[in-house]
């Protein structure tokens, strides 16, 4: 009888720790999530987010808000005007250091939530253009997308890398990326560059039209080594074989950032946590209503997260419970 009574103490003293390590239930109230331009990728991931969310738990009333994408969002939450964001980490990055677009005025009033789907370098050519390599980009007018996007900055970092300089050693061309493959074709350009998620639109359209002559062109990897330590906020990557006709086999040395889920200092421990939970355990319900989703998975919680932002107090507790951050 005195072991029971003993063990009984000490589960009643220990009682109120255990209901402590609990995080509560957040409170009632309504959040803005920043995405981008309706016809942008984020805005239905964002809207599907919100509705998982709020579905997981009704106290959160989330809505999606059109924008005009990432430095935009950023600005927002450096205004308060937004709880939760989209942003890719690069530019998340950026913005807390106060350099690139953010220069003389950083932004640090956000914490991260949950890392995302990939958007990766893919650099696409013919195999008469005589480009086998990036090196060999010298004379030639290249592709970034359209003016302001982020394959202009991202492409002078990497050809810089091989000593090749814009508008002195090679020529930018800036091109929607669904112009890029006619103007490929048709001799406009030599080369086209694109910064998204595999499979994307316009590589899988001339790959479809000309399959093995199209080349898809990475950094060697000594030079992506270099690049990926010179931007800490950039990660190795891979375009799968079997993506795009005529190419079957994975395709190394490619790199990228992600998009991911940043939130308002001020949003409480309790809702961040709710936010990541809800997201990362209704992964399956928010994959069938956005197939951008399905690289919001457990396994990629902290990608373009880690070593990049800090994470939010309450994103932390969670994925330290659920085992994904040790």
């Amino acid at each position: 009888m005195k072991l029971i009574r003993t063990a009984a103490a000490v589960a009643v003293a220990l009682a109120p720790f255990a209901a402590s390590a609990q995080m509560a239930a957040p409170k009632q109230q309504f959040m803005s999530m920043a995405t981008s331009s309706v016809g942008g990728s984020w805005f239905p991931l964002g809207g599907a987010m919100a509705k998982i969310i709020t579905d997981a738990y009704p106290q959160l009333k989330i809505t999606a808000e059109v924008t005009g994408g990432t430095a935009d969002n950023l600005k927002l939450l450096k205004n308060g005007q937004v709880e939760l964001a989209l942003s890719t980490n690069d530019m998340a990055y950026l913005a807390s250091k106060g350099e690139g677009a953010f220069k003389g005025g950083a932004i640090s009033n956000f914490k991260g939530l949950l890392g995302g789907h990939a958007i990766i370098w893919q650099f696409y050519t013919l195999k008469s253009s005589g480009i086998q390599s990036l090196k060999d980009i010298k004379g030639k007018r290249i592709s970034l997308g359209a003016a302001g996007s982020i394959g202009g900055p991202i492409g002078q970092a990497v050809f810089g890398a091989y000593g090749l300089k814009m508008n002195t050693d090679w020529k930018p061309e800036y091109l929607g990326h669904g112009d890029g493959p006619g103007a490929l074709l048709d001799g406009r350009v030599d080369g086209v560059l694109i910064i998204s998620s595999a499979p994307t639109a316009a590589v899988t359209d001339i790959t479809s039209r000309r399959g093995e002559e199209v080349l898809l062109i990475n950094p060697e990897k000594p030079v992506l080594d270099k690049l990926i330590e010179k931007h800490p906020y950039w990660f190795p990557a891979t375009i799968p074989g079997g993506v795009y006709k005529g190419h079957p086999n994975d395709m190394p040395n490619s790199f990228g950032s992600a998009t991911i889920l940043v939130a308002h200092e001020k949003v409480s421990n309790e809702a961040a946590y709710a936010v990541v939970k809800a997201l990362v355990e209704q992964h399956a319900k928010l994959v069938a209503a956005n197939a951008l989703a399905k690289e919001w998975s457990k396994a990629n919680a902290t990608r373009g997260i880690s070593g990049v932002v800090p994470f939010h107090p309450g994103a932390e507790k969670y994925l330290k419970e659920a085992g994904i951050l040790k």
